[in-house]
């Protein structure tokens, strides 16, 4: 019994010191790796996510008649909101990235769009509530709404 304690404890130090060693190791990578350091320092609550010195603030507002999650951008060593209510929480993520890196045109095409994401969202669920036109072009509305919506969505997750 003595040599399987002596035996488990010897295993755990080797574990613990790979472990160290792995951490060591990744801390080295993420200095250089932005997506890597992103996930290494991510802190995560009910309304909100921290990221390196960002924090993405989820706030649910009203948007064409119902409600929707929205979501600012802080930088949390100044205390300055950089973005209000982007409508992707994509966007969001993309811009901490674009933030941490400098990139300041990545921040423009990535606030652009995000507001072509929210106009067609807009008008989808402006379409979805008129009961005026008749059934053919509101769906015919709807779907070309919805195709810019994943346009619009599509160009953001490039940004990723």
């Amino acid at each position: 019994m003595k040599n399987l304690i002596n035996k488990f404890s010897e295993i755990s130090h080797i574990i613990d010191k790979q472990l160290h060693d792995t951490v060591d190791d990744l801390a080295k990578i993420a200095i250089t790796d932005v997506e890597l350091a992103i996930a290494m320092n991510q802190v995560i609550n009910e309304n909100s996510l921290e990221v390196h010195n960002y924090k993405v603030e989820i706030v649910e507002r009203r948007f064409a008649d119902r409600n929707k999650k929205f979501y600012n951008i802080i930088d949390t060593e100044i205390n300055e909101t950089l973005q209000n209510e982007l409508a992707l929480f994509e966007t969001a993520l993309a811009m901490i990235k674009a933030y941490m890196l400098g990139k300041a045109s990545a921040i423009l095409e990535l606030e652009a769009h995000d507001m072509e994401y929210r106009n067609a969202l807009y008008e989808v669920y402006m379409y979805k509530n008129r009961n005026f036109l008749s059934e053919e072009i509101i769906l015919a509305k709807v779907d070309h709404a919805k195709q810019r919506l994943s346009d619009a969505k599509q160009k953001i997750i490039r940004k990723l």
